[in-house]
């Protein structure tokens, strides 16, 4: 445990573990656009689609068509001018790109208000939630004042306080990336949002890595969330290119996580934007099935005797038999005992209870004992 003096000189930790407590309601189960999100809810599944629709509004209602058939929650995007992102000197740092991220962002920040308001309303008609990642101020109010239900901050993004604050102050709830993030870094974007009255905060586990190997995937960050902010809803963002069976999101679930983030398209072998690690439909309904059979498969944790399991504990449980004639009169010892199925005697634990007594009637070889046939 951290203390005040050792790891956490500053107290922003121990102050958020304060709220935590106090606030413990508001993080436990968030509201986005009437769909639940939390503990004892189903996992929300996110399709990544950041700028993959390369600016073309089509490619974009297609993309939300695809992910409400595969029966995602949500699609979401990233909205950003390239200008207000980087400067013109920053190389990409991802896949095989050889340009500048000047010239990279510049053909995928075409989309403004207008695109927006249609595809926020094209997404409520197929039952989908649709909303976006804000990378500069005038994003973020843009999305705002379009209503957006959900704000998502990118692990870019963990360290911009003023960013941070801005988004917190919309009120809305948000959706934080933890990759490439030290434990103190997300301690001071907690505590900058929480500053703002803002409760309503979800963190992700992720990689920051483009795609990320599977064996860095580092599913177990799940779970150094979730034991360092007690009561806050976890989940993860995921950057590995698709497996063939789509277990990984899955396993992210077994796991804890109560929100699922992976990157879509349309068509993996598209250029000019992060197609190449992206699942394409077919992986996505999969990903979903894989992720409700996990959460059905995961029950409640209850120990006891399941409805499920009444046939065979009736019939593969033991009761307490006579391996031999037993006489009326007689002193039942260990050696005239037997244990067999099925369970409609008395069961085995009951044995110490038949040992010594005696037989109140002939009891036959393999008849189950009941405590009518011995004696008190």
């Amino acid at each position: 445990m951290l203390t005040k003096n050792e790891k956490d000189p500053e107290g922003v930790w121990e102050r958020i573990q304060q709220l935590l407590r106090s606030h413990r309601s508001d993080l436990e189960c968030v509201l986005i656009n009437g769909r639940l999100v939390g503990k004892k809810q189903s996992t929300f599944v996110v399709a990544e689609a950041a700028c993959n629709h390369m600016c073309d509004l089509s490619l974009a209602r297609a993309m939300i068509d695809k992910a409400a058939e595969a029966k995602a929650d949500a699609i979401k995007f990233q909205t950003y001018r390239a200008e207000r992102l980087v400067t013109k000197d920053a190389v990409a740092f991802w896949g095989e790109e050889k340009i500048s991220q000047l010239e990279y962002y510049r053909r995928l920040d075409r989309f403004g208000r207008f695109e927006y308001r249609d595809l926020f309303e094209y997404a409520a008609d197929k039952g989908i939630i649709a909303f976006s990642s804000p990378f500069d101020e005038e994003s973020a109010d843009m999305l705002a004042g379009l209503g957006m239900p959900v704000f998502k901050i990118a692990s870019c993004d963990i360290t911009d306080v003023r960013h941070l604050k801005r988004v917190a102050r919309f009120e809305k709830p948000i959706i934080l990336s933890t990759g490439a993030s030290t434990a103190e870094e997300i301690d001071r974007a907690i505590e900058a949002i929480f500053e703002e009255g803002n409760y309503q905060l979800m963190l992700l586990a992720c990689t920051l890595s483009y795609p990320t190997p599977y064996e860095k995937a580092n599913l177990y960050r799940i779970r150094t969330l979730r034991e360092r902010y007690p009561g806050m809803i976890i989940g993860f963002s995921d950057h590995t290119e698709p497996d063939p069976h789509m277990i990984i999101p899955a396993m992210a679930v077994a796991l804890g996580a109560r929100i699922i983030e992976k990157h879509y398209t349309l068509d993996r072998s598209m250029t000019g934007s992060g197609h190449f690690f992206a699942m394409n439909p077919d992986d996505l309904r999969m990903m979903v099935q894989n992720i409700r059979l996990t959460e059905s498969a995961l029950g409640n944790g209850l120990l006891g005797v399941a409805e499920s399991e009444l046939k065979a504990w009736s019939s593969a449980r033991r009761s307490i038999v006579a391996e031999l004639p037993i006489s009326k009169g007689q002193v039942i010892t260990s050696e005239m005992i037997g244990m067999k199925r099925p369970a409609d005697g008395l069961p085995a634990s009951m044995f110490p209870l038949v040992v010594g007594k005696r037989a109140k009637q002939n009891i036959e070889s393999d008849q189950v004992i009941t405590f009518e046939m011995i004696e008190d």
